[in-house]
């Protein structure tokens, strides 16, 4: 998705109000998603986003919000389409940790002994 950025760079700032994800969600992302998305520094240490990090950020915040991956299903999803992109072609249909495929109780965050329901789970997921 070709973005027109008329700048060479973005603030932290711009970058929140341009996608919709709040300046607190950038720099946790950043430490989540370090490798894949890595904005650069000033000598100030200030960010400074490119379009290349902006289309990053987006892309993390439609496998979080759009797709409901969890941050390590996302993690994974990134890291492997990173991979393919190297060798081949990636298909990004193949769920891996999404929230939606835990069970109920956990995505309700309710309590109580539930370890072997989701240690199922995961061992039952599909992952090709």
């Amino acid at each position: 998705m070709p973005m027109i950025i008329k700048k060479d760079w973005l603030t932290i700032g711009e970058v929140s109000e341009l996608t919709g994800v709040p300046i607190h969600t950038l720099r946790y992302w950043e430490s989540e998603f370090d490798g894949y998305f890595s904005p650069l520094r000033t000598s100030g240490r200030q960010r400074r986003y490119d379009e290349l990090s902006v289309e990053r950020v987006l892309e993390i915040k439609t496998l979080l919000k759009e797709e409901k991956y969890s941050i390590a299903g996302a993690r994974q999803v990134l890291s492997r389409k990173m991979d393919l992109n190297q060798s081949g072609s990636f298909d990004d249909a193949q769920p891996i940790l999404r929230v939606e495929n835990l069970p109920a109780m956990a995505r309700a965050g309710e309590t109580g002994p539930r370890p072997a329901e989701l240690a199922e789970t995961f061992r039952t997921a599909k992952v090709n």
